[in-house]
C-alpha cells in the first residue's frame, strides 16, 4: 500500500505492507511508525506507476511504515494533554494584563 502524508507544505510517500485500520481514510489524520529511507531506482519505478502525489514522488526519500494508526478526529486529545491545557488557560487568565503590570512597577 502506498499513500501520501502531508503537513500541507511537505508531502512524503509512505509505503506500508499490512492491513490498514478501519478508521483509515483520505483526508484524515494518521500516525505512522517506521523509517525514512532513500528512494532506490527500483522503488522509484514502482512508485511512478502508482497514482500518488507527484510532489511526494519527486523527493529523495520515502517513509517505510511498520505500523499505521488512524486517529479518531482532530479534536481528540489524551486526557493529560487536555488537563494541561486547562491549567495553562487558568494561569493565563490569572495573569495581569501588560498595562496593569506597568502601572504597579
Amino acid at each position: 500500500m502506498e499513500f501520501v502524508v502531508t503537513d500541507l507544505i511537505t508531502d512524503i510517500l509512505v509505503r506500508y505492507q499490512g492491513a490498514l485500520p478501519d478508521l483509515f481514510r483520505e483526508g484524515h489524520s494518521v500516525v505512522v511508525e517506521g523509517f525514512v529511507k532513500p528512494f532506490t531506482d527500483e522503488i522509484r519505478k514502482e512508485v511512478s506507476a502508482r497514482s500518488v502525489s507527484g510532489k511526494a514522488r519527486s523527493g529523495d526519500y520515502y517513509f517505510s511504515g511498520i505500523e499505521v494508526l488512524a486517529k479518531h478526529d482532530e479534536k481528540y486529545m489524551p486526557k493529560e494533554v487536555a488537563e494541561a491545557i486547562e491549567r495553562n488557560k487558568k494561569k493565563l487568565a490569572e495573569m495581569p494584563e501588560d498595562g496593569e503590570r506597568a502601572k504597579s512597577t
